[in-house]
């Protein structure tokens, strides 16, 4: 196939044109030529985006990574390998994933073309119908919003971010929404803490739950 490094440009790149991505991780005794052949190459000329990583057996958690219930681009990770969840060994793995990402499939690095292609051609009703859900969560967050009630807004915005799911319009609308209630409520949280008020901040404090505020309010 025709290998590209991940990168923004890359993710972009396939999103504008909605090429499905296939990621090739390396099995510790595998090499460049593991995976190829002309079906392959016809695959990434036309279907989808291939990447490849060399192989990597660290799967430890980075001390030093931000913590936020907001998902982020495990594929322009620091450790791809980890962040999918890719086992060590020396059998390598294929990951088929959306435009954005987001994975949907996972074979052995020396699946057939026919079997990848089969998995590539899938993938558009796959993000139509994330599409829905994460849309259907966003929708349920914007009612209890007009209604006042933050509350039930953050629980239906933390469904939508619990799989993990990037660059989806639903997804991106849901991050956005949770952004501005995080920082009305710091703002609401600056000033309850200058008057005192003991009893709005136990309200303040049960309503960020599970979220990037959660430390921030109790202490």
């Amino acid at each position: 196939p025709s290998w590209e490094k991940a990168s923004s440009d890359v993710i972009e790149s396939a999103a504008s044109e909605e090429r499905p991505i296939v990621i090739y991780f390396a099995g510790e005794k595998e090499n460049d030529f593991t995976v190829y052949g002309e079906e392959l190459r016809e695959l990434s000329d036309n279907e989808a985006i291939f990447i490849k990583f060399d192989y990597n057996a660290d799967r430890e958690e980075d001390p030093f990574a931000e913590d936020s219930v907001v998902p982020t681009n495990p594929l322009l990770s620091d450790n791809p390998a980890r962040e999918y969840g890719v086992p060590a060994g020396s059998a390598g793995t294929i990951l088929v994933c959306d435009w954005y990402g987001n994975k949907y499939f996972q074979m052995k690095s020396k699946s057939k073309a026919d079997a990848i292609r089969s998995m590539i051609s899938k993938v558009a009703d796959k993000v139509e119908k994330e599409e829905k859900s994460l849309r259907k969560n966003l929708e349920k967050a914007q009612a209890s919003m007009e209604k006042e009630d933050r509350k039930n807004a953050i629980k239906s915005l933390l469904k939508n971010f619990k799989d993990g799911q990037v660059g989806l319009d639903a997804q991106q609308e849901s991050i956005a929404l949770y952004h501005e209630i995080m920082d009305a409520a710091r703002e609401e949280l600056s000033e309850l803490t200058s008057s005192g008020d003991v009893d709005g901040l136990k309200k303040l404090a049960g309503d960020m739950k599970k979220t990037d505020m959660e430390d921030e309010v109790k202490q």
